[in-house]
């Protein structure tokens, strides 16, 4: 038996930069806040702006009410079940959804 894939979450950011976020959590939440779990240092990302959830079907992005809204390819979510390879965006901050199929031991 091989293990989970494994997920992440790479912010593009306005600098051309990138930032890798491994989803290693059941639960992570997105914001701007210090106590975020995927921290995004983008002025309209709300404090705790959504959250993401590992079920047993996949992930699962949750908008927190956000002021600025959450987007998965251009439509406004309150929930979405995420593909690899969807654009997710939080305000303005461009995102990008992959999976990692795991490797065979």
């Amino acid at each position: 038996m091989g293990r989970a894939p494994e997920a992440r979450l790479v912010w593009h950011r306005p600098d051309g930069s990138e930032v890798c976020f491994p989803l290693t959590e059941v639960v992570m939440v997105v914001g701007r806040e210090e106590q975020a779990d995927i921290r995004l240092e983008e002025p309209l990302v709300s404090r705790s702006h959504a959250r993401i959830e590992r079920r047993g079907d996949g992930y699962w992005l949750i908008d927190l009410s956000s002021t600025n809204h959450t987007r998965v390819n251009d439509e406004v979510v309150a929930q979405q079940q995420l593909r690899d390879g969807d654009e997710v965006r939080f305000a303005r901050a461009v995102c990008r959804f992959s999976v990692v199929p795991a490797q065979e031991p």
